[in-house]
């Protein structure tokens, strides 16, 4: 922990930093920093008996090791997989950003720098921090030695210390270590971004302090910032050119009730990988590292009587033949009280199905509690057939998505706007500032399957009821207008029957479900009738 106030108190910083380093340690998912974690932290075990510091606890990291019995402990990475569940059903299909007023050289520098694979990938990443550590910050960065244009970057939550105000970020302040750090003197870097600009300072301290101020140009990774005001003592100011917060922050889940009455964390969101799961995910290891011994001590041992037994002589013990084929029954049965030559098989019974059925008892309760329904975590052999059963089936998961998914929107939207307007001012000529708030597609969260789909449109084509637009519209969804028409002309001419007329003018070419019109001779050719003659 940096023992400097940066905007809170240091009794902020400590509850921060160790709820962050507890979640962390979880994620990993290393055993041995898990025991070195509880090991050192005895008042983090919440499953220990109340008060009492040291005292070997029931569950499994943190308990002293004997030399001579070595750990066989085995770690289920359950809250690494809630993470990744989170960032998957979030990011897994591609959000898009647009221009509502259609501006195209506009929508072209949009897509440029948010809609493609790289920031993408990006959002997945920050999903699954933000799930394991709580949140995480979004902030708009630029270097023309990297490319040219500006784009947003993130950072977890641990690297930076925010200001609120009435529940919005107002300031935040974002920290890293240097290359060139050591157990003596670590040098940090801080962006402080404010509304319009952006400080940047260096200090050289320790890993608990946070030092002094330095010259920016005392390290090579911030001599080449270039400042538009300088500071004596704490570096100086890069305008932004834009007078707006470069910088958001995303809660994982709202609202955190352990820090609710705190004035200074109460933004702060709730992490999937909380104290509350603790004791559980050590259950769920527990479960999972006695089953190793259950085969191991299950394993079939085989009992001969001592007849059998080939006597190596005095005090070299006797042994079991494996290899003979052929043994001598004597004395069958039991005989003056003497055991029987015999062989006896004994086979302990694996309680593999009571393990597996502990295990799946506390994993349902994780994802009751993060959120998530079991069917997403791969605990069903259902397989939805319709938009509706999938839904139905996912209907937890899609709206703990839905919620996170306003989270994103919310921070998302607005500083993607400032991002092309600080684009604008920094690389002019290229950016284009927008004159509108810039828009996020969301796709959707609960899917039909290709196969159920494709029933779905059979039914349509029996039946008649629908277009071959329709069909291809819902048969891809991520398609646009033009793609879509490509399409339709496609089918449409593949479909069509070639005319047994050949290739006459369209006004001479007869549909063959219409009866010929009945001809008319001209009128010049039609004869007078014949008078008929009466005979008087």
């Amino acid at each position: 922990m940096i023992e400097a106030n940066m905007a809170w108190p240091p009794t902020a910083l400590a509850k921060v930093s160790a709820r962050v380093r507890e979640s962390q340690v979880w994620w990993e998912g290393d055993v041995l920093k898990l025991d070195d974690f509880y090991r050192t932290n005895p008042n983090r075990r919440s499953f220990a008996q109340a008060g009492v510091v040291g005292k070997v606890s029931d569950f499994l990291y943190g308990k002293p090791e004997s030399a001579s019995k070595p750990s066989r402990k085995m770690h289920v990475p359950i809250p690494a997989d809630i993470a990744k569940l989170s960032a998957s059903e979030l990011f897994s299909e591609p959000l898009t950003i647009i221009d509502p007023t259609g501006n195209k050289a506009l929508q072209d520098r949009v897509d440029l720098i948010f809609n493609t694979p790289t920031f993408h990938g990006d959002l997945f990443t920050a999903g699954e921090s933000a799930s394991a550590l709580g949140g995480c910050y979004q902030r708009v960065v630029w270097d023309d030695t990297v490319a040219d244009n500006a784009w947003i970057d993130f950072v977890d939550v641990d690297k930076a210390i925010p200001e609120f105000a009435w529940g919005r970020l107002k300031a935040v302040t974002f920290w890293s270590e240097l290359p060139g750090s050591d157990e003596r003197d670590v040098w940090r870097h801080l962006e402080r971004y404010e509304k319009g600009r952006i400080l940047h300072s260096l200090y050289k301290g320790t890993p608990t302090n946070l030092g002094a101020a330095m010259d920016l140009e005392a390290h090579p990774d911030t001599a080449g910032i270039v400042l538009d005001s300088f500071d004596d003592t704490a570096g100086g100011y890069v305008s932004l050119g834009v007078d707006e917060l470069a910088a958001r922050y995303v809660p994982n889940v709202l609202p955190n009730p352990e820090w609710r009455n705190d004035p200074t964390l109460r933004h702060l969101g709730l992490a999937d990988i909380r104290q509350d799961l603790f004791p559980i995910f050590q259950g769920l290891d527990l479960i999972y590292s006695s089953l190793p011994r259950e085969f191991r001590i299950g394993q079939a041992r085989m009992f001969a009587s001592e007849q059998l037994l080939t006597n190596h002589g005095a005090g070299r013990g006797a042994s079991l033949p494996e290899d003979q084929e052929i043994f001598t029954q004597v004395n069958q049965g039991v005989k003056d009280g003497d055991a029987t030559s015999m062989f006896q098989f004994h086979q302990p019974a694996l309680r593999v199905l009571e393990h597996d059925q502990g295990a799946e008892l506390l994993l349902r309760r994780v994802l009751s509690t993060t959120g998530y329904s079991p069917v997403s975590f791969g605990m069903s052999d259902e397989v939805a057939q319709t938009a509706t059963e999938a839904t139905g089936k996912k209907e937890l998961t899609v709206k703990t998505t839905k919620g996170k998914a306003r989270y994103w929107g919310a921070a998302l939207g607005p500083l993607a706007t400032i991002c092309m307007q600080i684009d604008a001012v920094k690389f002019s000529g290229k950016g284009v500032a927008p004159s509108e708030e810039l828009e996020i597609e969301w796709p959707k969260f609960a899917r039909e399957s290709d196969e159920a789909k494709s029933r779905t449109v059979q039914g349509w084509e029996a039946g008649r009821a629908a277009s071959t637009h329709t069909k291809v519209s819902y048969l891809h969804e991520d398609w646009d207008e033009k793609r879509i028409e490509e399409e339709v002309k496609k089918i449409d001419e593949k479909d069509q029957v070639p005319s047994p007329f050949g290739s006459l003018p369209p006004d001479q070419n007869p549909d063959p479900n219409i009866p010929p019109e009945p001809t008319v001779p001209p009128v010049d050719e039609v004869k007078p009738a014949e008078e008929k003659v009466v005979n008087e």
